[in-house]
C-alpha cells in the first residue's frame, strides 16, 4: 500500500490551509498525481507555479476519489498543466505507476506506451517509452529551464547504446556508449568551454582501460591505468598525492594548521595544482582564516576556472567572513579557534554580487547540494536550479 505524506509547498499553502488544522491528515495532489515523496532540492513548487487550488473536505467526495483515509485533499493545478494539450494530459507518468520486480505497472498491468514525467512545478522532467513494463529506446530528462539534461538509450530496461548528458545551457557535458548495461569504449566528460575534462577508454567490462584527466586549459592533470580491475595512480604525482593524503588525514582530525602545512608541501611540489590550493583554502576556511582562504580559492580558479567546489567554497568563505568578522575569540586549544559571532553587520552589495555569481556558477557546473541551494535562496533571492 502506498503511504502518502503531508507536504508544505511554500508559505502560500502554509498560510491558507495549515493554521488551526492540528493533526489533520492531508493528501496533496499536484496536477492529478498524488504526492508520495518529499520534493528533492530544486523540485519544490512555489506560488508563481500555481494556477488554482481546490480543497476537498466532504467525506463522501473523498471516498469517491479514493482518499477516504484523509481528512482533506488539496488539489493543486499548475499553470503548465492548465496549458497542456488534452491529448498530452492523457499520457501517464511513471509517478502514477508501481514498480514490481523491475517491471512498471499501470492500473495493475505491465505498461506499454509513452510516459511523461513532470517536476512539481509542472515543467517536463522526462519522457520515454515502456514496452511490457520496461524502458525501451530513447529516454530523455530535462532541466527545469526546458533544456535537455540527459539522453540515454535502453533495451528491455537495460542501458544499451549512446548516452549524452548536458549542462543547463545545452552544452554537452558527457557522452559514451553502454553495452548491455556496462560502459564500454571511449567516454568523455567536457567543460562548458568544450575542452575535454576526462577521457576514459574502457574495455572488458571496465576491468581494463585508461583515464586521462585534464584542466580546462588543456593541461593533463593525471593519467590512470586500470588493469585486471585495479587502478594505478599517476606515478608523476606520487609525492604530491602523499602530501595531499596526509593533509586530508589532518583535516579529518580537525587539525587544520597541520593540514595547511601538508597542502603547502603539495603546492611546493606542483605550483599549478588547483586541487592543492582548493584543499588548503578549505582548511583555512575551517580555521577561520577567511582572507587567506579566499586567496587560495582565487589561485585554484586561476589554474581551473571551472572548479565548482572552489567557487562554492569561495562564496561560503565570504559569507562566513561577514558572519564572524565582528566576532571575538573565546578560546584556543588543540589548534582549533572558537569564535563568538556578534550581530551580523550585513554583506556589502559588491561582495554579495560576487557571492551570488560564484554560487550560480557552481550550481551550473553541477554542485547542487542542499547547502548551496539554500544559500542561493537566502542570499540571492532566487531558486538555485531555475
Amino acid at each position: 500500500m502506498i503511504k502518502y505524506i503531508v507536504l508544505v509547498f511554500g508559505m502560500v499553502l502554509l498560510n491558507q490551509y495549515s493554521v488551526g488544522q492540528g493533526q489533520e491528515n492531508i493528501i496533496y495532489v499536484i496536477d492529478s498525481i498524488p504526492v508520495v515523496d518529499d520534493p528533492q532540492d530544486g523540485d519544490e513548487i512555489v506560488e508563481t507555479d500555481i494556477a488554482d487550488i481546490r480543497v476537498i473536505i466532504n467525506k463522501d467526495t473523498l471516498k469517491m476519489l479514493g482518499y477516504d483515509r484523509f481528512d482533506r485533499a488539496i488539489f493543486i493545478f499548475t499553470t503548465e498543466y492548465r496549458q497542456r494539450p488534452e491529448d498530452q494530459k492523457q499520457i501517464p507518468s511513471s509517478k502514477q505507476m508501481e514498480r514490481k520486480n523491475s517491471v512498471w505497472h499501470f492500473r495493475g498491468y505491465p505498461y506499454t506506451g509513452k510516459f511523461i514525467d513532470y517536476y512539481y512545478s509542472g515543467r517536463k522532467q522526462g519522457d520515454g517509452t515502456f514496452l511490457n513494463g520496461k524502458v525501451e529506446g530513447l529516454r530523455r530528462m530535462y532541466h527545469q529551464n526546458g533544456q535537455l539534461s540527459l539522453e540515454r538509450n535502453y533495451s528491455a530496461g537495460i542501458e544499451h547504446g549512446l548516452e549524452k548528458e548536458y549542462y543547463e545551457d545545452g552544452t554537452l557535458k558527457q557522452k559514451g556508449e553502454f553495452v548491455n548495461g556496462i560502459e564500454e569504449g571511449i567516454w568523455q566528460m567536457y567543460f562548458p568551454n568544450g575542452q575535454v575534462k576526462q577521457q576514459s577508454t574502457l574495455r572488458a567490462g571496465n576491468i581494463e582501460g585508461e583515464t586521462i584527466v585534464y584542466y580546462s586549459t588543456g593541461k593533463v592533470l593525471a593519467v590512470e591505468i586500470t588493469k585486471n580491475g585495479k587502478t594505478s595512480p599517476d606515478k608523476r604525482l606520487a609525492k604530491v598525492n602523499e602530501a595531499m593524503n596526509k593533509g586530508h588525514a589532518d583535516s579529518q582530525r580537525g587539525d587544520y594548521k597541520a593540514a595547511i602545512k601538508k597542502y603547502s608541501k603539495a603546492i611546493e611540489l606542483d605550483s599549478s595544482n588547483a586541487e592543492a590550493y582548493f584543499a588548503r583554502g578549505t582548511a583555512k576556511l575551517n580555521d577561520f582564516q577567511f582572507n587567506e582562504a579566499i586567496l587560495d580559492f582565487d589561485k585554484a580558479l586561476v589554474f581551473e576556472p571551472y572548479f565548482e567546489k572552489a567557487l562554492s567554497n569561495r562564496a561560503f568563505t565570504r559569507i562566513r567572513k561577514y558572519q564572524f568578522g565582528s566576532g571575538r575569540k573565546l578560546s584556543e586549544s588543540n589548534a582549533v579557534t572558537v569564535l563568538a559571532s556578534k550581530d551580523n553587520p550585513g554583506i556589502p552589495e559588491h561582495e554579495l554580487a560576487i557571492i551570488c555569481n560564484d554560487l550560480q556558477q557552481a550550481i551550473f557546473l553541477g554542485d547542487k547540494g542542499k547547502m548551496i541551494l539554500d544559500a542561493v535562496k537566502e542570499y540571492c533571492g532566487m531558486k538555485g536550479s531555475r
